[in-house]
């Protein structure tokens, strides 16, 4: 166990630097008619086996029916690598790696989530995770408007009916129209017939951006995304996924041109959990690296301790648009607190799976859902 009680060495060894024989000793100062015995009322103590045997026998008076609610959050099977590997005190107590000299395995498995991401979105810039999908919806407009927007009219945004209801709620919050700056968002509805956004409704706008998830909200593929760049030629497109799996059977958003992907990770490695914690996730073209919210991890060299002469890989925070490292008016955004835990364990679960074991769990999704 990663937190194990204290021995009984270690006992002796604190009574002795309290000078006290006994652990009774140390509350000789409790008035006695403060002290009771209560473990008289308690059940003997039992070993791991029976304790596994006792969770067991629970259990099996639980109900536990098939997931089917979705919303953003999917389970799937987690290899026992990404709980074990996840539960490493390095990695759940570890604080931000502001010193690079001391956290070197922090900083490289989340250099590694980063790489991994960039591939699964094909977009060469991954940040170090986010909060959920709805913050990485926020934080891929919010680039839009510091990126793309030149002129001083309120932006156009298409915003597909597709993209999941908390996603849109918390962008309407954010941007609720009473700053000039405001974009304006015209929801796009589903084509009744085949589950996609019907672009075709809003062929004659001009839009800054466009904003779908895919699959949708209500599991349809969009399938004319090949089409809208040339629908729409001067618009940025935001790609959203709510289950990276099925990044590797679909287009590449690269392909379509997608300029940013957002969405959400839970599903790589983490349980359901009742409703948290989820992984934020965002990627985007190189245009876009200086204004990316949160973390970026980079790759770099140091001097070896051992020989001078000699170079060794070394991971840096390179970019961290936040916090203490810039300006408040300059800062890119507000995120402090990100999901770095959360981040290393969906890195450990692409490892683990590979492109191909992903692609494999994608495909029996699309099955079971036939």
């Amino acid at each position: 166990m990663s937190y194990a009680p204290q021995s009984d060495s270690e006992i002796k060894e604190l009574l002795s630097a309290c000078q006290v024989d006994t652990i009774e000793e140390l509350f000789e100062s409790v008035p006695s008619e403060f002290k009771q015995d209560t473990s008289a009322r308690l059940n003997p103590p039992l070993d791991e086996y029976q304790i596994l045997q006792k969770t067991r026998e629970a259990a099996q008076n639980v109900f536990t029916g098939k997931a089917y609610i979705g919303y953003g959050n999917y389970a799937h099977r987690i290899p026992v690598a990404v709980n074990h590997l996840g539960s490493l005190r390095q990695f759940v107590t570890s604080y931000t790696p502001y010193q690079p000299e001391v956290a070197q395995g922090i900083l490289q498995a989340l250099y590694e989530y980063q790489s991994q991401m960039a591939v699964l979105t094909s977009l060469p810039v991954a940040n170090a995770s986010l909060y959920d999908a709805t913050t990485a919806l926020l934080e891929a407009v919010r680039m839009i408007l510091r990126t793309d927007i030149k002129n001083t009219e309120r932006p156009l945004f298409l915003l597909s009916e597709g993209i999941l209801p908390a996603c849109r709620e918390v962008l309407f919050s954010y941007f609720n129209g009473d700053a000039d700056a405001d974009p304006v968002f015209i929801e796009v509805p589903l084509n009744k017939k085949t589950g996609a956004t019907d672009w075709q409704q809003v062929a004659q706008e001009k839009p800054a951006g466009i904003l779908f998830q895919n699959p949708t909200f209500f599991g349809s593929l969009e399938t004319e995304l090949e089409k809208l760049k040339i629908m729409f030629p001067e618009a940025i497109i935001a790609y959203g996924c709510h289950d990276p799996h099925l990044l590797t059977l679909l287009t590449a958003p690269k392909e379509i041109g997608a300029r940013i992907v957002w969405g959400d990770a839970q599903s790589l490695g983490t349980a359901l959990n009742f409703g948290g914690p989820s992984l934020g996730f965002l990627a985007a073209h190189t245009d876009y690296l200086r204004q990316m919210p949160g973390r970026l991890v980079g790759k770099t060299t140091a001097r070896s301790s051992a020989n001078i002469e000699e170079e060794v890989d070394a991971y840096v925070i390179t970019l961290a648009t936040r916090e203490q490292h810039i300006r408040r008016e300059k800062a890119t955004s507000n995120i402090c607190s990100n999901q770095t835990l959360i981040a290393v364990r969906a890195s450990i679960y692409m490892a683990a799976l590979g492109w191909e074991g992903m692609r494999d769990v994608a495909v029996k999704c699309i099955e079971r859902t036939d």
